[in-house]
């Protein structure tokens, strides 16, 4: 006889690339605001649109375009940086995995073993 467990990944899902967010602060800006218009409007007209081309193709053309300008004008915005508590989870778990090399290496000395357990209690407690 066995005995089955199911239980759901832990795996991270990736469903698909990461959507670019654009900086929002510098669209409030009259002066970029042109600017952008101003781009668009010049892209666009340079822009030559077979009308051979599938739609599909002339959307993708026409996209692009916008999220090039959009880019050139408003540019990038960064990831924001984690918390402070993040940093003090991340400590404790760095110190919780030099703890378990450590008492592999030494082969599971009682010590090593005791310093292992004390690393995970305090992981888990911050």
């Amino acid at each position: 006889m066995s005995r089955i467990q199911a239980r759901i990944s832990n795996a991270k899902k990736f469903y698909g690339k990461e959507v670019e967010k654009y900086d929002y602060e510098k669209m409030t800006l009259p002066e970029k605001h042109i600017e952008y218009k101003s781009n668009l409007t010049e892209q666009l007209q340079e822009l030559a649109i077979n009308f051979d081309d599938s739609v599909d193709s002339r959307w993708n053309k026409i996209t692009c375009i916008i999220h090039k300008t959009v880019e050139e004008a408003f540019g990038k915005t960064s990831r924001k940086q984690p918390n402070d508590w993040f940093d003090e989870c991340q400590e404790a778990t760095e110190a919780k995995n030099k703890a378990c090399v450590n008492m592999q290496q030494r082969s599971y000395t009682r010590a090593s073993t005791d310093k292992y357990r004390e690393a995970r209690r305090k992981e888990k407690r911050t």
